[in-house]
């Protein structure tokens, strides 16, 4: 098995952050220190084996790995446009990893590439524990994030929470009170920060929050069907519908129709990310716009910046969406 950097801290007796800085020669380890660690990772080997994976590296064609966890969903292929024309112009091959939405998939791969030989990831929305994420980044890979933020890693997000607000704000102003909310995972900052902007515009209509009316969600086309014929199988009906993500609107618009029941005329329908069937939609589906291609690009060049060793004082970009109002929304009556 490999000798990992773990390995070291717990023969040594000491952290995994006092192992790396020890042998990246940081001058706030003591001598006596570092000549322990030192000598513990000679005899396991980690010093001719660590010296051999950079020796192969530098052999190897510069190669980044990006992963999402659903190549299906059209919000990702803009996102891997935008990574793969900045890389290309800097020499940089990308290598695509899709979890196709299993935690576990996700884990075993960050798995896999913490002990390969690529100079960086991309992680695109990832599940994946802080602590794992960390753990790569401890591990000598850099590291960039999409839609997610973790202090001291740079991440390249969407404002989901200004998103979500304005998407909410413009069904209250049509007169919805009951819409209901087709979230995504529970456990997903996107999530959370989209939730959170729902909230902030029924408070700021001094409106109560209808909390019967949020569900989570696999942020999938089956996520929304099957949500929203459970919602209107209920006694309380929604007048209006908006969703995780694009997605998710297109099954809640096929449940509704099995329902008998129009779009807009009788449920309104709001999605996110305007994906590019959005437009194609009978009747076209209002959502939000994310910058999807400049959010790809933005991230690998964080990425390129944190190769090349700059230093980076503001590590996080916040990008602003933009209301998208088509024919799948109109005024409760």
């Amino acid at each position: 098995m490999r000798v990992t950097i773990y390995d070291i801290a717990k023969k040594s007796g000491v952290s995994p952050s006092t192992v790396s800085r020890a042998l990246n020669g940081d001058p706030r380890i003591s001598k006596e220190t570092r000549k322990k660690i030192l000598i513990v990772a000679e005899e396991s080997h980690y010093l001719a084996n660590r010296w051999k994976k950079n020796e192969s590296f530098n052999k190897k064609s510069k190669v980044i790995a990006l992963m999402v966890t659903d190549i299906a969903n059209p919000f990702f292929p803009e996102i891997v446009h935008g990574v793969e024309d900045l890389a290309f112009e800097h020499g940089f091959s990308v290598s695509l990893w899709n979890t196709r939405e299993d935690p576990k998939r996700e884990r075993d791969y960050a798995e896999t590439l913490k002990n390969s030989n690529i100079m960086g990831i991309i992680l695109g929305a990832s599940r994946l524990p802080d602590e794992q994420v960390t753990n790569i980044v401890k591990s000598g890979i850099h590291c960039v994030l999409i839609n997610r933020i973790i202090s001291g890693i740079p991440c390249v997000v969407a404002d989901y929470e200004f998103g979500a607000y304005q998407a909410v704000k413009y069904l209250l102003n049509l007169g919805h009170r009951k819409i209901a909310f087709l979230n995504g995972p529970s456990f997903a900052q996107t999530s959370l920060w989209r939730e959170m902007g729902y909230i902030e515009a029924f408070h700021d209509n001094n409106l109560e929050v209808p909390k019967n009316l949020i569900t989570f969600n696999p942020p999938v086309v089956e996520g929304g069907y099957v949500a929203t014929l459970k919602l209107f199988n209920s006694d309380d009906r929604p007048t209006a519908l908006f969703a995780y993500n694009d997605l998710v609107a297109l099954g809640a618009m096929k449940a509704v129709r099995e329902k008998n029941l129009l779009i807009p005329n009788d449920v309104s329908v709001m999605g996110y990310d305007d994906i590019f069937l959005s437009s194609y939609l009978d009747p076209p589906l209002s959502t939000v716009n994310q910058p999807k291609y400049m959010i790809g690009k933005l991230a690998m060049d964080f990425l390129l910046r944190v190769i090349h060793g700059e230093r980076i004082p503001n590590n996080l970009i916040k990008l602003k969406p933009d209301l998208v109002i088509r024919s799948s929304c109109t005024v409760c009556v």
